[in-house]
């Protein structure tokens, strides 16, 4: 059987200038002092498989490369170098609601996810109350997202990439989201994903949560896997 995402050799470098270029003029006669960059590697020659209706966890301290990974492989970064192959539909989550438009209200922004996730016109409506229905946004839904707080983005962030259906599922701190009633809602939605056999990859620090729901937990630390722990 062939895996659902197969990731070989992956690596990612970052960089940064160690005084930052703020202005024209500093580029201008302050050249030298401005042009030391430092290297950083996010990634390094990382490779890993996920079968079907495997649940894999990323762990690791900030800065040891899960987020770059799995916005890798989810397409929102390239890799300099290697490759991945991901074989079937997916859907992903990110701490800070990748692709939504502080401008738009809640039900725009859906409408606007759904349809690059392929949807049609006439389904437009359906996908919609479902995902607001989930997020528990209520009268909110109709305000700019601007308005809102860090955890309603987060909520609507989550409900609009678990509400579609997918093959491959893509979660970085998803523990994180929203109150305690919401969190409970969210677990109680990845037990109907385990038991519908979707392949889920899971970004944590909350190493218990991982261990609750994931079959491996990659261990991550200086753009690197250092262990694996199988469940």
């Amino acid at each position: 059987m062939r895996p659902a995402i197969n990731v070989t050799g992956i690596s990612k470098i970052y960089h940064e200038r160690v005084v930052p270029l703020d202005c024209l003029q500093d580029r201008l006669l302050r050249w030298r002092r401005h042009r030391k960059v430092m290297v950083i590697r996010a990634l390094q020659h990382v490779s890993l498989s996920v079968a079907p209706g495997e649940w894999l966890g990323l762990y690791g301290p900030n800065g040891s490369g899960k987020s770059t990974l799995l916005k890798i492989i989810a397409g929102l970064l390239r890799a300099d170098g290697g490759s991945v192959e991901v074989h079937g539909t997916l859907s992903s989550f990110f701490e800070l609601g990748i692709g939504f438009h502080p401008e738009l209200h809640a039900y725009e922004n859906v409408r606007l996810h759904a349809l690059l996730q392929g949807f049609r016109t006439h389904e437009l409506p359906d996908i919609t109350r479902r995902i607001v229905d989930f997020s528990g946004l209520g009268e909110h839904a109709a305000l700019p997202l601007k308005c809102y707080s860090t955890g309603m983005r987060l909520r609507l962030a989550f409900a609009a990439a678990s509400q579609i259906d997918a093959d491959i599922y893509l979660f970085d701190e998803v523990f994180a989201v929203g109150d305690a009633a919401f969190r409970e809602q969210c677990l109680a939605f990845f037990d109907g994903l385990r038991k519908a056999g979707k392949t889920v990859i899971l970004v944590s620090h909350a190493l218990d949560g991982l261990q609750r729901f994931c079959n491996r937990i990659l261990f991550l630390e200086h753009g690197k896997i250092v262990r694996e722990e199988r469940r």
